[in-house]
């Protein structure tokens, strides 16, 4: 079960693990004018130091020189005196959690970055952030698939959230009113050959989010995802956590640019979303 207390940093498994980490991601969407854009920090408290990525696209792009905004900062300080609850850094990205809903399902991100573009979302979480690790949430729970990537091996959990506000970009204001997934994650995590994975959400309004991470091998991707990790169903405010899920994907790169897929959760119900 995720709690207030799990916004915050997390004490390393290891004192002194230069690899202990712990991120924070927030995703968002403007369907109307093609847009998607993300904010991820990768915070290693052992170093003092950070990376922070702010970036949006229109259309689709495998790569960030496609970018219709990118602002990626690899060597931040960490604020001293601040926690992941409340913190500002030095690339203009402004993140609390906010106190309603128990002090862990809403959060604020305000961002002021380059050339007149800047990031104003609440977030407004729409279910209790899910536990990968927590049996009463997710049913591989206890089958040890949690610990397949040492990133998630102490913590990490999923929430689907409905996000408002603005985005400016290069001037130019367009309105956020959209469904979409953030996750936070802490563990020891590896500069490279890290396991990969594909995470995605589709959402069809505030009632149903279909949440999936599978196993990725990026050099036989095929058209078949990989090992089926976790995942919940989002219906009508009611969380139900995914037993079963294979499905297949069209690529333009890594990027999946159409998915079919068939998921099975607790209750026993199949879904079947082609995209």
């Amino acid at each position: 079960m995720i709690t207030a207390q799990d916004m915050r940093f997390h004490p390393p498994e290891h004192p002194d693990d230069p690899l202990w980490s712990e991120t924070n991601y927030f995703s968002f969407n403007i369907p109307e004018a093609a847009i998607n854009g993300n904010i991820y920090s990768l915070f290693r408290p052992t170093l003092g130091v950070m990376t922070s990525f702010v970036h949006v696209w229109k259309g689709k792009t495998d790569n960030h020189q496609g970018a219709l905004y990118s602002d990626g900062r690899t060597h931040l300080p960490i604020p001293k005196g601040q926690d992941l609850d409340n913190y500002s850094l030095a690339n203009g990205l402004h993140v609390q959690v906010l106190p309603s809903n128990g002090g862990n399902k809403d959060y604020q991100i305000d961002y002021e970055g380059y050339d007149d573009s800047g990031l104003h979302l609440a977030f407004r979480g729409l279910m209790e952030p899910y536990d990968i690790h927590d049996p009463t949430m997710d049913p591989l729970a206890a089958s040890g698939v949690a610990t397949w990537s040492e990133a998630y091996k102490n913590g990490h959990f999923d929430m689907t959230a409905h996000i408002t506000g603005e985005c400016r970009l290069h001037g130019k204001s367009y309105p956020v009113d959209c469904v979409s997934t953030m996750d936070h994650s802490w563990g020891s995590r590896v500069e490279c050959n890290i396991n990969n994975m594909s995470w995605f959400h589709p959402s069809f309004g505030k009632d149903l989010t279909i949440h999936c991470i599978f196993a990725l091998d990026p050099f036989a991707l095929g058209a078949r995802y990989g090992e089926f990790l976790h995942g919940y169903v989002l219906d009508k405010g009611e969380v139900y956590g995914l037993k079963a899920d294979h499905g297949t994907a069209q690529r333009i790169g890594l990027m999946q640019d159409t998915m079919e897929i068939t998921v099975t959760d607790v209750r026993g119900c199949g879904l079947f979303l082609l995209r």
